[in-house]
């Protein structure tokens, strides 16, 4: 399957095989082929980061895709074939490996990756390698990868609107079926009620029933669910269709975990909310819950799902660590759309369009993670919240009225209250980025956004900050009573020597994996193409005078990839 791919000098690893294929017979061939060693193996930080993803939201880490790593580094990292090139963005990668000798480009046909590739499309000349259940196809450039399979198209049941309705509908005390009749599920008490439908407690604890009204169902809704059931989903995290119900023969809802907790839109409603809800937060607890959340976004993205409708009231909070998403029956699966969105949250490209009529690429979703990443940092403040600005909000968006200055030269317009604090103590490259997002209408991509939260956890956590109030869920707010922070101990855990040790959450990459194992200080320039330091000369580049290696190992740790 994989045998095409054996004659390249450089492969340009994407995640997904790894992600999509482990402990399969066609993982288990591309490590044959690497076991040869021919190969030089490229990839970035976001190979790295998407690996923590599935780590932190899998049940064990003991799963095959923790295995397939050790294996995939048991093979490269010794004979130092695998290159970390240490950025996170799709544009900037295929940058740096274009020019590289003899390059392939391997990934699979549902990757996050190659829907960033014809989102972009970028200039590159080699081959690409695309996985699809199983077979490999071999491509010479990305121009015949685009005209030769395409992303598909909106599903045709997006256009049927009629109803999979039951004669009699389920309450409290009857019996609801899946779709085999292998289980049963009886509805023991109602919980909440919407305009979709109810929610019931079953006598199945872990699980709760949402049962629809009549005239809710549809086949592209009921595709959807199926769909979504099918995924394997299983952490805890997700409050997603697990077996699809049925009453009298006919489909009525589905099965879900119990999610805890508040909504994030009555913790993050302003700084006396988000201290009343957990008054021994710190900042490092609301960053620890934005990383939370954009791990699962990402884990869905994995999986060929788009949220799609991303807001503050479709997520419970239980604590920093444990976040849910809920509503999750409105998702995009593969071609089958998100009919709904809300306005504050969704790209101004995508105002006035039906959502129902089309397919949301993953650069719809960034603008998204955006709204959300402020929102979570600013106590639930909306970006384009102004002070002496229009009269409505929309008008504020459209015209990117963002308040926030990098100099902090204007801060006549930021709302009153001490959000000027809030975004004075934030780190340079979050600044840049939601600058560059709400003034400059740039797009960074989900898993940039993660980098960058990570960045801020590990300087939380590592206590970079001198100054105390940087380390406030509000800083510079004396009338508002705030847990203190130790500035003479680190909140990061002391490091696992053990090669199961599950990732910290909040560990940010720091090493490039070239074979000095040599430290990357953030303004190194990496050439093009990237070769690790004297490759091939056995020549090596002068260590930094600061900000390099610890003290009495001027060489640095070589840490190895993960």
């Amino acid at each position: 399957m994989l045998a095409d791919i054996k004659g390249f000098k450089s492969i340009i690893l994407d995640y997904s095989i790894l992600g999509e294929y482990a402990g399969t017979p066609l993982f288990g061939e591309f490590t044959d082929i690497l076991s040869e060693g021919r190969n030089e193996i490229y990839v970035s930080k976001t190979f790295k980061m998407l690996h923590y993803c599935e780590l932190h939201q899998m049940e064990s880490s003991s799963s095959a895709k923790s295995n397939a790593m050790k294996i995939l580094c048991s093979y490269l990292i010794p004979d130092k074939r695998m290159h970390l090139v240490p950025v996170s963005g799709t544009a900037e990668f295929i940058n740096s490996v274009k020019d590289l000798e003899d390059p392939c480009i391997l990934t699979t046909r549902k990757s996050i990756f190659i829907k960033r590739l014809f989102e972009l499309r970028p200039e590159y000349k080699g081959a690409v390698a695309v996985v699809n259940k199983g077979e490999c196809t071999v491509y010479s450039s990305l121009d015949e990868m685009y005209e030769a399979c395409p992303l598909p198209k909106l599903s045709k049941l997006a256009e049927n609107n009629k109803y999979l309705d039951s004669p009699v509908m389920a309450s409290i005390s009857d019996i609801v079926t899946n779709e085999n009749n292998t289980k049963s599920f009886e509805l023991v008490k109602r919980m909440s009620g919407g305009a979709e439908g109810m929610v019931f407690t079953t006598d199945t604890r872990t699980l709760v029933a949402k049962i629809y009204h009549k005239g809710v169902i549809t086949p592209l809704r009921w595709a959807k669910l199926k769909r979504l059931s099918e995924l394997g989903i299983t952490s805890s995290g997700f409050c997603i269709p697990r077996d699809l119900l049925f009453f009298k023969g006919v489909p009525v809802g589905y099965t879900m975990p119990l999610g805890k907790g508040t909504t994030l839109g009555n913790v993050f409603d302003g700084p006396d909310a988000v201290v009343e809800h957990f008054p021994d937060w710190t900042r490092e607890d609301v960053v620890d819950t934005l990383i939370s959340l954009i791990e699962k976004y990402l884990y869905l993205h994995m999986r060929d799902v788009i949220a799609g409708d991303i807001q503050l009231k479709n997520a419970l909070i239980y604590n920093s660590r444990n976040v849910y998403l809920i509503d999750m029956d409105s998702v995009q699966v593969g071609n089958l759309p998100c009919p709904v969105g809300t306005e504050e949250f969704t790209d101004p490209r995508l105002w006035g369009r039906n959502f129902a009529g089309f397919v949301r690429e993953l650069r719809d979703e960034d603008y998204s993670i955006a709204m959300l990443v402020f929102s979570v940092l600013f106590c639930g403040l909306h970006p384009y919240a102004t002070r002496k600005g229009a009269e409505t909000l929309r008008e504020e968006i459209l015209s990117k009225n963002f308040p926030y200055t990098l100099d902090d030269s204007d801060e006549e317009h930021i709302p009153l209250g001490g959000y000027n604090f809030i975004w004075r103590y934030l780190p340079e490259q979050l600044r840049k980025m939601l600058y560059g997002t709400f003034r400059l209408g740039r797009n960074y991509e989900a898993v940039q956004w993660y980098d960058a939260v990570l960045s801020y956890k590990e300087e939380l956590a590592s206590r970079k900050y001198t100054d105390i109030e940087a380390y406030k869920i509000f800083p510079q707010k004396a009338d508002l009573k705030q847990k203190e922070t130790d500035l003479t101990a680190s909140s990061k855990p002391a490091a696992d020597s053990g090669s199961d040790a599950h990732p910290k959450r909040f560990e940010k990459p720091v090493f490039n994996n070239a074979p000095t194992g040599r430290y990357i200080p953030k303004n190194d320039t990496m050439p093009s193409p990237f070769k690790p330091v004297g490759e091939g000369s056995g020549e090596s580049k002068p260590e930094p005078e600061s900000g390099g290696a610890p003290e009495g190992n001027k060489k640095g740790k070589f840490f190895g990839l993960f």
